[in-house]
């Protein structure tokens, strides 16, 4: 049997130095929108990590108007480009050719974004699009590389290893929901359009599967889960039919063969109405300190109670049932104890503890929000970003949640209002600045 090499880590350099213009800088952030029938307050830090650095500068940002004439804005988080193109520069464009047309409902403005994306090419070439999707491919490929050897303590994974550990990512992500744009996209289109890449990338890799690494990729590829470099786009407002504000967030990470990798995030989509939610708070990235004040607990916390409860309702389980083996009398009462179905019982304690969570915490805030105007809205938003500052400040590691925070209002009557907002230059002396801001 021949002894299998670990296979070698190797990238190319101009592979490098796209991952470097890609990666350029890294919005770990949190922005926050809240809204009830009055109004929608959004506010956002300015902290970005530049690259793989652990340098962090305050002064993105992330609060962008999407109409200069409509009230209707959109907030980007995680990373700060797509396809190399930073973000700013393709919503101001897609303003400027949107110019003062508008949309019966938000949805509509997500859905034309998306076909403007479409109709300029993503912004980049053929070229940038395969590179882009070699830079993904090879995460993947170090995702599945570094579980190898967490998982079989080794210090290199040999083919045998990934193979394995591929074929696992394959019948896992086959399952998965597609991305809209990729429900009628097969295998052998893919393959047709990326088989020289992949397989230049496992040559330079010392991988000889190809065939695996590819069909493993394109699974993981098209799975409705946001990857590396994707970024949170959410775009809040009114329609021109809207007399209340909605909220719809978008996850973008690439395009590919005239395919858009995107997904709606429909767990948080937003809507006021007569009919459903009064007022609603919504974090993003990185939303635990605004999560502890909505639901009166830690999300970390609140994860290891009920991991405790999964924990000691199986093992006092466990307990009961060998006491019960120990007697011959009882062995049949042991059977029907191991016969109850555990994980009913624990969802049914979470389900009661969350219920309790929101009788007591969530819900008066919610229905404090409800009666808030504008200015409180902006003050509430902007309160969350400043805690959430405040605690990464306390916390060992680096700021990424810092800087000014920029706040506005959005309105039906008044449309989109800037509360606080930085500039890189000085406003009174950049007038004409202000007075072609429509031309």
């Amino acid at each position: 049997m021949r002894e299998e090499k670990p296979v070698e880590i190797y990238v190319s350099a101009d592979f490098l130095l796209y991952l470097q213009c890609v990666q350029k800088s890294t919005s770990m952030t949190a922005i926050v929108a809240v809204l009830n029938k009055h109004a929608v307050a959004v506010a956002a830090d300015s902290a970005v990590t530049m690259g793989n650095t652990h340098k962090v500068v305050n002064s993105a940002n992330k609060i962008f108007t999407l109409s200069k004439y409509h009230p209707v804005a959109v907030m980007t988080y995680n990373s700060a480009t797509f396809m190399g193109t930073p973000w700013d520069i393709i919503i101001k464009e897609y303003r400027k050719q949107l110019k003062d047309t508008c949309f019966s409902t938000v949805k509509e403005y997500v859905d034309d974004f998306i076909t403007y994306l479409h109709n300029r090419n993503f912004f980049c070439d053929e070229k940038t699009q395969k590179m882009c999707m070699v830079s993904i491919l090879d995460s993947f490929f170090e995702l599945c590389c570094n579980e190898i050897i967490r998982q079989k303590c080794v210090e290199c994974p040999t083919e045998e290893n990934i193979v394995q550990k591929l074929n696992e990512c394959l019948l896992n992500n086959k399952t998965a929901d597609k991305c809209v744009e990729f429900a009628s996209y097969t295998y052998d289109d893919f393959k047709n359009y990326a088989n020289a890449e992949i397989d230049d990338y496992a040559q330079r890799k010392g991988f000889s599967n190809v065939e695996v690494l590819c069909e493993s990729f394109f699974y993981y590829l098209i799975a409705k889960f946001s990857k590396p470099f994707y970024t949170g786009l959410v775009f809040v407002g009114y329609g021109e039919s809207e007399i209340y504000p909605s909220l719809y967030p978008l996850n973008i990470t690439l395009g590919i063969d005239n395919h858009l990798k995107y997904y709606i995030d429909e767990n948080k989509v937003s809507q006021i109405n007569e009919h459903g939610p009064e007022a609603v708070i919504v974090p993003f990235a990185q939303v635990d300190v605004t999560q502890t004040i909505i639901r009166g607990i830690n999300p970390s916390f609140q994860d290891i109670i009920y991991n405790v409860i999964d924990k000691s309702i199986k093992s006092y389980s466990y307990a009961i049932t060998n006491i019960l083996d120990s007697n011959p009398a009882t062995s049949a009462v042991s059977i029907a104890v191991k016969g109850l179905d555990k994980d009913a019982i624990i969802n049914d304690i979470t389900t009661q503890i969350n219920r309790e969570m929101y009788s007591l915490y969530s819900k008066p805030l919610i229905d404090t929000v409800v009666l808030l105007d504008k200015e409180d809205m902006a003050n509430m938003a902007e309160s969350f970003i400043s805690l959430t500052s405040l605690v990464r400040r306390m916390q060992p590691g680096e700021e990424t949640v810092g800087g000014p925070v920029d706040v506005a209002v959005i309105s039906k009557g008044d449309g989109f209002v800037w509360i606080n907002r930085k500039h890189y230059f000085k406003p009174e002396l950049n007038a004409p600045f202000f007075s072609n801001y429509f031309n």
